[in-house]
């Protein structure tokens, strides 16, 4: 009876060990991985960095032409706009000379440092004899050019006018030659009476008109040179007032 329920008990335990091993040595199932359906989405291009976008500019404005130039002086003060030696300007009026005479007979000259280098151009002053020499002219220079190529209209206690050229460098040192073909008689008024002389340069053509008369045209050196007013070296003294100068621009 023993030896019966030891076998009974002997054969549960083989059969539990047995059913034991089979669950523990057999493996579950692997599922079986699934390719994907859907195509990858490419790399994107790598971005390019923005370009900075100028910023916008404010459009230029067009500098103005200057005018052409225009100076009236009646000297009742002195502005510094002639140079000379030994001019003066006082009691509303400029004064050259009389000047000592010099072998060179280089007249005696005041530049106008306002007038620039002048090419065509109108220019008028009252003039008159002061005190010196009276036998010799005074006026306006028309042109002093760096060719030696100085020009001159001119006016005189006797009523006389002329047109020069100069040069230094001619008939040692004399190097004058008339513009007009000599002196002309004209409508000035003699002695210290006061002349107003005007003179227009205009493409390699002078005109001069004395106290509000036409005179006289010449035909010039087409060039440029400084502007201003002189007085012979001869010793002549001079006076001048109410300058005017204008630019001429074609």
């Amino acid at each position: 009876m023993k030896n019966a329920r030891l076998v009974r008990w002997f054969s549960l335990v083989v059969v539990t060990t047995l059913l034991m091993g089979c669950s523990m040595g057999a493996a579950a199932p692997t599922a079986t991985p699934v390719p994907p359906t859907d195509t990858p989405i490419p790399p994107t291009a790598t971005p390019v960095p923005p370009t900075a976008t100028p910023l916008p500019t404010d459009t230029p404005l067009p500098t103005p032409t200057p005018g052409p130039i225009v100076i009236d002086d009646d000297f009742s003060a002195d502005a510094g706009r002639f140079t000379c030696d030994n001019c003066v300007v006082e009691g509303g009026i400029l004064i050259m000379g009389p000047f000592e005479y010099i072998d060179s007979r280089e007249p005696f000259k005041a530049y106008c440092g306002d007038c620039g280098i002048a090419t065509n151009f109108k220019m008028s002053v009252d003039t008159w004899y002061t005190e010196g020499n009276n036998s010799y002219g005074f006026g306006v220079l028309i042109r002093d050019s760096a060719d030696d190529e100085d020009l001159f209209a001119t006016v005189t206690t006797n009523q006389k006018y002329n047109a020069f050229r100069f040069d230094p460098n001619v008939g040692g040192g004399v190097g004058w030659t008339s513009l007009l073909g000599g002196w002309k008689l004209g409508p000035m008024k003699p002695g210290r009476g006061v002349n107003n002389i005007e003179v227009v340069v205009e493409n390699g053509t002078l005109s001069i008109t004395i106290n509000g008369d036409f005179l006289r045209t010449a035909d010039i050196p087409y060039g440029s040179g400084q502007v201003g007013l002189y007085v012979s070296n001869f010793m002549v003294g001079a006076a001048f007032d109410n300058f005017h100068y204008e630019e001429i621009r074609k």
